[in-house]
Formats: C-alpha cells, sequence, structure tokens
C-alpha cells in the first residue's frame, strides 16, 4: 500500500503505523523491511520510531528461536544511538533526546539473556541532561536482572555459583545509584513525589524487591526499606508508615516474596494481616498472596498449622463467591499447600475438608459409622456458582491426604481413606482413565510429577495397609480383599523398589521462633 501511495500521503507516523501493525501481527521480518524501506525512501526515522520497535520486539520471550530478529535489534540500537548523537549536534535539548526507548531494549536483551549487554546499554548513557538513565530504564534493568535465572534455565544454561547473590548485589548497587542525592528526577515521575529520592517510582521499586530477594540479608534489609518508604509496609509492627505510593497487586506480590526468600515468615504474615483488614487495599489481594501466605505458615511452629491453611483456603471461596472475581479462585497448586500442610500438622478433618472442596468427595461418607449404615458416598462436582467444575482431584493432594491419614495413626481414618482412594482410582490413579487425567496423561515435566506422586501414594497406601492389616475384626472381608488388591496393583505400577522400603514420613521443620 504505502509502495504505491503518493509521496504526500506518506510520512513516518504513517510508516510508524505500519511497522507497529506488522509488529503486533508477529511479523517481525516485515517490520524490519518497513523499517529499511523507510529510510530508503527518504524518511528519517524519529525516536518514536525506535520505540515503536523495541517495544514490538521486546514481545518475544524466547530469543533461541528469533536469532536474525535479535540481531536486528542490535542493529537498531547502533541506529539508535546515531539518531541521538545527530539530535545532540542539531539541539542539545530536543525533546526527542530520552532514553526512554531503550528499556524496551532491555528487556529483549533480558529475555536473550544478555546479562553483560544490559549494562553496557546502561554504562553508555550520559551521566546528566535529558538522555539518562529515568524510571523506565531502572525498572527495565532491575525486571531483567530478576528474571534472568528462569531465562537461562529455559535456554539449558546452568546459572553460575552465586549468581543470585551477584545479581542482587547489582540492583542494590543500581539503586543506590538511582537513589543517592541530587540524582535526576524526570518531569514524568517528579510530579508525584518531591520527596521520593531520585527516579525511582513504584515500578522501579516493585522490580528492585523482586530481584533483591533472591540475595542475601543485607540486600534483603534494602528491600524490606524500600517496601517500607514506598508502600507504608514495615516490620515493626508499632510503625505507621505512609508510602510514597499506593501499595498495589504486583508490589504486595513482590514484598510477600520477599518475606518468604528471607524466610521472614511471620513478617509476611503480619503484612497480609494489614492488607486483609484494609478496606483501601483488601481488593487487590489474589491467589498468589495468598500462596505465599501458605508457604509461610508452613513455615511457622505447627501448632493449629492445618485448620489456619484451611481457613485461608475457606476465606479465598468465601470472597470469590461474594463477587471479587477469578484472581482470588484457588487453584490445584492452593489447595495441593493446604493439604501439604495439613499433613505436617497430622489435621486429618481440616485435610477431608479441603479435599471436599477441592474436589466435591465428602469423606465423612466413608467413615467406619457412614459404611455401617449403609450411607451413599456423595459427589458434589458443581456446588460453586454457576455449575462450574470443581478440581478433579490430582495425584499430589491423594498422596497429601493418605500420608496425613497415616499420621494420625488413626485406623478409622485411614480406612477411610482407602475407601477413598478405591473410590476414585479409575478416575485418577491408573492410566487410560476416562476423564485422561491418569498417570500417563501429559507429557515432560507434568508426566514426571505424575510419576513422582503415584509412587509416594503407593509408599502411603503400603504404609497405611501395614498399620491396618492386623486389625481386620475392624473392617469387612470384602474391604479387606479390595485395599490388598489396590495396593498390591499401586506397588506393581509405581513401588519400584518393593525391597527395603521405608514408609513416607514426615519432614520435621524447625518451629521458626
Amino acid at each position: 500500500m504505502l509502495k504505491n501511495a503518493p509521496r504526500d500521503a506518506m510520512n513516518t507516523p504513517v510508516w510508524n503505523t505500519m511497522i507497529w501493525e506488522a509488529l503486533k501481527a508477529q511479523r517481525y521480518q516485515l517490520a524490519q523491511s518497513l523499517y529499511v524501506d523507510m529510510k530508503r525512501r527518504g524518511f528519517s526515522p524519529t525516536t518514536r520510531t525506535y520505540q515503536t520497535l523495541f517495544s514490538g520486539l521486546s514481545r518475544i520471550e524466547r530469543w533461541n528461536t528469533f536469532p536474525k530478529q535479535l540481531a536486528n535489534a542490535r542493529s537498531l540500537y547502533d541506529d539508535f544511538q546515531r539518531h541521538i548523537t545527530s539530535l545532540k549536534a542539531h539541539d542539545a535539548y530536543n525533546p526527542d533526546i530520552t532514553s526512554t526507548p531503550l528499556a524496551g531494549y532491555i528487556k529483549i536483551l533480558g529475555n536473550a539473556g544478555e546479562y553483560q549487554e544490559i549494562f553496557d546499554v546502561f554504562y553508555s548513557l550520559d551521566q546528566d541532561g535529558t538522555y539518562i538513565a529515568n524510571e523506565f530504564i531502572y525498572t527495565a534493568i532491575f525486571q531483567a536482572l530478576a528474571d534472568m535465572r528462569q531465562v537461562l534455565n529455559g535456554k539449558g544454561i546452568t546459572a553460575p555459583s552465586q549468581w543470585d547473590a551477584k545479581v542482587a548485589s547489582d540492583v542494590r548497587m543500581l539503586w543506590n545509584q538511582m537513589t543517592k542525592p541530587g540524582a535526576s528526577q524526570t518531569k514524568t515521575n517528579a510530579k508525584f513525589s518531591s520527596s521520593r529520592p531520585g527516579p525511582a517510582d513504584q515500578f522501579a521499586a516493585t522490580a528492585a524487591i523482586s530481584a533483591l530477594s533472591q540475595g542475601e540479608d543485607v540486600d534483603h534489609e534494602l528491600a524490606f526499606k524500600i517496601a517500607r518508604d514506598f508502600f507504608g509496609l514495615s516490620k515493626d509492627e508499632m510503625s505507621i508508615v505512609r508510602g510514597y505510593y499506593p501499595l498495589t497487586r504486583q508490589s504486595l506480590g513482590a514484598i510477600l516474596k520477599l518475606c518468604n526468600d528471607a524466610k521472614q515468615h511471620s513478617t509476611c504474615m503480619h503484612f497480609f494481616q494489614l492488607v486483609k483488614r484494609s478496606n483501601k487495599f483488601q481488593d487487590i489481594l489474589d491467589r498468589p498472596h495468598v500462596e505465599e501466605v501458605l508457604k509461610s505458615r508452613y513455615h511457622l511452629p505447627s501448632g493449629g498449622l492445618g485448620l489456619a491453611s484451611l481457613q485461608l483456603l475457606e476465606w479465598m471461596l468465601q470472597r470469590e463467591k461474594a463477587g471479587h472475581g477469578p484472581q482470588i479462585r484457588p487453584a490445584v497448586s492452593t489447595y495441593n499447600l493446604v493439604l501439604t500442610a495439613c499433613w505436617k500438622a497430622a489435621d486429618w478433618p481440616s485435610a477431608v475438608t479441603a479435599f471436599d472442596l477441592m474436589t466435591g468427595y465428602q469423606a465423612e461418607d466413608l467413615s467406619d459409622e457412614a459404611v455401617a449404615n449403609g450411607v451413599v458416598p456423595r459427589h458434589d462436582r458443581f456446588r460453586r456458582e454457576g455449575n462450574r467444575d470443581l478440581v478433579p482431584p490430582s495425584l499430589e493432594a491423594l498422596s497429601s491426604l493418605a500420608r496425613t491419614a497415616n499420621a494420625t495413626r488413626q485406623r478409622s481414618n485411614i480406612r477411610a481413606c482407602l475407601r477413598l482412594i478405591d473410590r476414585i482410582e479409575p478416575e485418577v490413579i491408573f492410566p487410560g482413565s476416562p476423564r485422561g487425567t491418569g498417570v500417563n496423561a501429559g507429557s515432560g515435566k507434568t508426566a514426571k510429577n505424575k510419576v513422582f506422586f503415584a509412587t509416594k501414594l503407593a509408599q502411603a497406601v503400603n504404609e497405611g495397609w501395614d498399620l491396618i492389616k492386623g486389625y481386620a475384626d475392624e473392617f469387612s472381608r470384602e474391604e479387606f480383599l479390595k485395599w490388598r488388591s489396590l495396593k498390591d496393583r499401586l506397588n506393581k505400577s509405581f513401588n519400584k523398589k518393593p525391597a527395603g522400603y521405608a514408609p513416607t514420613k514426615l519432614i520435621k521443620i524447625p518451629d521458626v521462633v
């Protein structure tokens, strides 16, 4: 279309628009061709052109499949440097002289795992004037460094030893440089807070916390200071602090993860309760936040652990029902965390309640008393609003449930658990199930996880069987044969080390005072 258009109908903004549309459609080579053709036809790229190109290319996450585009991005960076040099030569105060487009290029380098090149870009910027590192540059660097280990893992590269400490140390250096007295503020962020040091904003602070949480004690202390100064969350329960910015969903997530990474689990609980009690901020709470809290609660003294975890789960379901949306809805990972907590606490009542909320299988119908009274087991698949399916039972959930029953050393609990496993095994445990959730379903990491938890389940059933088989008078002959068959089948399929088998035991984690 542009090739046939009259010259007076073409201008740089039109070319920029066409380039952006190509990038949105993931036509990366077409965008590059448009950029080249634009220059060939005598239209000079503007700062907006480079921002468009870098922003579009930064959407590529796996650069190992786009090596040519990475080379194009590096070439664009060189062109942008020449563009800025030209602008400075003609008008040092030109508003187009800005480093902001390079935030997209830094994201590209981060997604490509190019650690050193990120710093090469940073140190190429001016120390004063308008072509300096602003809040967008710092945020992009912090986020790229925070995600770098995951990027390297995706490329099959093992990060060197002390990698996390190096990342956090570099981020600490950058943060101190950004917030040192006299650091320049851009017009964009200066209007928000005159007391905030340097160009740091809420996005830079959140990204810095994420990166610093991977480091050592000195890095964690700086991250907690940022959380206090920028978002008003102080470790001191008696301190009331007004942060530079209101707390957001992203910043709270980074702060709660920081608490777990720093092993300050009681602080995580404290922050969560502050937000939960706040009418102003309660709505930002979502599932990942609660999962961080569940992880923290697991590492605190185990008294009441199972019940406390179950209550958090029930609170999430109540919030979802009250119209707070899918962001607070528990996922399989949430239920697994609750069931693991119940296992550690040997809390069978809380475990079966959580499993019921997860799957609709009601273990109370499988108790000795219910069986004696001829109760027909129920499976309520459509309990929630809108007749939505509940979560199918997973092998991890079943293995946690079985280990919880064993941990109580109550034979009645073990029998109820075996009845439950026997009832749902055609759907979940064995290959070729009608619902496709058997051990062989899926591939790669998912399949390995299923085999792992199938083995744990087989071991737990073995242990439970050993605890009840000497008390055959407490259950029927039919159940005796059924459970023995279940045990043998699980052992044959998944428990590959029948000789020298050691029963599954609870991992004792030292209480944190």
